[in-house]
């Protein structure tokens, strides 16, 4: 009798228009709600279902240019590698981000620090990978049995708009451009070398399994770069994970007219760390930030990831905001510090339709 009274009431409401969505009465399996709610935070997260606030878009950083996202519902990742080569640095694991059983994985580029993972949270999750179509080739290579979607075919020139049509609701367009690399100085911008280095190489040496696990993906390919704008519900939202220099290359003014045809630019998530800074100080970021104007301007790749290598945020954070000084629309700002900002997705979020 319930369930008949059930089945009745249902065809009632789907006849008024009002028809209660699925979600609604779906359960989730208690490491869903439980791993979603630890990475997005238990108010944006149904306690039931497991599904994510549909009003709001959500950026919570897991290091270098990691972010599980939600946006519209939708869960995904921006890069794939979870930088624990020191003990319990970032406050989360391989395990746990594929435990939020993101759809889809945008890489920005091969490199170890961004996509050393990638393979291993697609097969746990079910997640498909989406890059250019060299990034595809090498994982055809390296991880066959999961899947991935070029957005960027192959010979695409930089500067090129490429609409990808998976993620439904959202409008994404992916747009190759060029990864960091070193030029003779300028001296439009200071050269910026960020020190000292982490002291936790002193008092916490890296993990060895973790340097082992590495070490086999040193020589992953680059594949290019890729920038990624995503649009929903009005907002546009700009993610990157390189900066090449715009003002020294010649694909450079293709690649600014694109990104000025981005235009207007809610959420701008870029990277701002690159080899040129030690000539050309943080000239390369800027120049996207100039080319786009997003109102808010939220910082990656630029903290303690590893050894030697990387230094932390706070580093480099006065010559940034010095640097960002040079553009005319400057953005509001709002600058990542590791470790405190990993896994706080309150730091980057905006409503939709707002």
């Amino acid at each position: 009798m319930r369930r008949r009274l059930v089945v009745v009431l249902s065809i009632l409401l789907t006849l008024a228009g009002l028809a209660v969505p699925q979600a609604a009465t779906a359960h989730a399996d208690a490491t869903l709600v439980a791993a979603r709610s630890a990475v997005f935070g238990e108010h944006n997260v149904d306690q039931t279902t497991g599904a994510l606030r549909a009003d709001r878009i959500v950026f919570s950083w897991f290091g270098v240019s990691g972010f599980a996202v939600a946006m519209a519902g939708h869960v995904f990742l921006t890069d794939a590698w979870v930088p624990n080569v020191y003990t319990g640095h970032v406050p989360t694991s391989r395990a746990q981000i594929a435990a939020i059983k993101p759809s889809h994985i945008f890489i920005g580029h091969g490199h170890f620090d961004h996509a050393a993972d990638a393979a291993e949270i697609a097969r746990a999750s079910g997640a498909r990978i989406v890059g250019s179509a060299a990034h595809c080739a090498h994982f055809r290579t390296a991880a066959p049995d999961v899947s991935c979607d070029a957005a960027v075919p192959s010979g695409a020139r930089p500067g090129s708009l490429h609409l990808y049509q998976g993620l439904p609701g959202i409008t994404v367009r992916a747009l190759p451009h060029l990864h960091s690399t070193m030029k003779a100085p300028t001296g439009e911008h200071a050269p910026l070398l960020p020190i000292p280095p982490s002291g936790r190489l002193l008092v916490q040496p890296p993990r060895p399994e973790e340097l082992r696990r590495l070490a086999g993906h040193l020589n992953d390919p680059e594949g290019g770069a890729v920038l990624y704008a995503f649009e929903v519900g009005g907002r546009t939202v700009v993610w990157n994970d390189s900066v090449g220099p715009l003002g020294q290359d010649p694909a450079g003014p293709d690649i600014v007219a694109a990104l000025r045809r981005l235009r207007p630019v809610d959420l701008h998530v870029g990277s701002i760390q690159g080899f040129n800074e030690i000539t050309n100080g943080l000239g390369d970021a800027v120049g996207y930030i100039d080319a786009l104007q997003p109102r808010i301007f939220v910082p990656n790749h630029h903290d303690d990831w590893f050894p030697v290598i990387a230094t932390p945020a706070v580093s480099r954070e006065r010559a940034f905001l010095d640097a960002l000084s040079s553009v005319d629309a400057a953005p509001e700002v709002r600058y990542l510090r590791d470790p405190e900002d990993y896994l706080r997705p309150d730091r980057v979020t905006l409503p939709i339709g707002g």
